[in-house]
């Protein structure tokens, strides 16, 4: 096992939400965080991913593409997310390089730049989701 899982072993299962419209993308990145021991609940548009954080399980995590179909995108589901689910941490990522340079000199929102390694996004998870969990006791 790796990090990410052993990080995951002995607790609680961990949901993450992974919001990602590229179906085949969002399939593979699902079945890897799944085999590293996560609860995965996948969304492919920011209205299917409020409602799951609106009327679904508890989400420990939110993972989403900035680029996504409808009105509002990724960059819209970190603020609301910080509005209405302040506790849950969101990872952004993005394949357009456009927003790669000011999405990655932020600090307030974790982003990684498509394509990434699913190793490194679940290694980035479990460091979140730790670093939260941690605030969250203290």
């Amino acid at each position: 096992m790796g990090a990410a899982a052993d990080q995951v072993a002995g607790e609680e299962r961990r949901t993450v939400l992974l919001v990602e419209d590229d179906a085949l993308l969002r399939v593979s990145a699902a079945d890897h965080l799944r085999g590293k021991g996560y609860h995965v609940i996948e969304a492919g548009a920011v209205i299917e991913a409020a409602t799951v954080l609106s009327s679904g399980p508890p989400v420990h995590l939110v993972f989403s593409d900035v680029d996504l179909p409808g009105a509002t995108g990724g960059l819209s589901l970190a603020v609301w997310m910080n509005i209405h689910h302040p506790d849950v941490p969101v990872i952004l990522t993005s394949g357009v390089r456009a927003v790669m340079p000011a999405l990655a000199d932020q600090r307030r929102v974790p982003f990684i730049p498509k394509p990434y390694d699913f190793e490194k996004v679940a290694a980035l998870i479990a460091r979140v989701i730790a670093e939260t969990s941690l605030s969250t006791k203290g």
